[in-house]
């Protein structure tokens, strides 16, 4: 069984080494990761899914307000400076980074601008989610591993 451990912290490792080496995550995330221990064994989980849930209502609001007749681009703004900050806290640099673009687009109210920043947004959220959906299902296999060794 300590095999079985260790061979998933390897496969955890290297998704990880993975997503930084695409600069999809930087530094903060293992960061958030050293908080977590035996008092709070699923903090990382729960970051991940708040930041997902939280992230995903951001881009539907996005996307609908970038498509009203008239979009309120101050209104835009605010929302992709918000998605900015929660994507720099998380340590979804590219994200945060391409959020930045955003609101450059904003300043211009440049509708084309914003629509296609917003495409590829939703393109590095969804290939970032789908990695820490298979990070966070070899985690629960550790944990449940640690628990069966005890």
């Amino acid at each position: 069984m300590e095999q079985q451990v260790a061979n998933i912290n390897q496969q955890i490792d290297h998704l990880l080494n993975g997503l930084g080496n695409e600069g999809l995550l930087d530094d903060q995330f293992a960061q958030l990761m050293q908080l977590q221990d035996e008092s709070n064994p699923d903090f990382v989980a729960e970051v991940v899914e708040l930041y997902f849930e939280d992230s995903a209502g951001k881009l539907d609001k996005l996307e609908g307000k970038l498509a009203a007749p008239t979009p309120d681009f101050n209104d835009i703004d605010q929302l992709v400076h918000q998605f900015k900050g929660s994507s720099a806290s998380f340590g979804a640099q590219k994200l945060a980074a391409l959020c930045v673009q955003l609101r450059d687009g904003c300043m211009k109210s440049d509708r084309q601008l914003c629509q296609a920043l917003l495409q590829e947004v939703k393109k590095n959220f969804a290939v970032l989610k789908s990695k820490l959906e298979i990070f966070m299902q070899l985690e629960t296999q550790r944990k449940q591993l640690m628990r069966s060794m005890q």
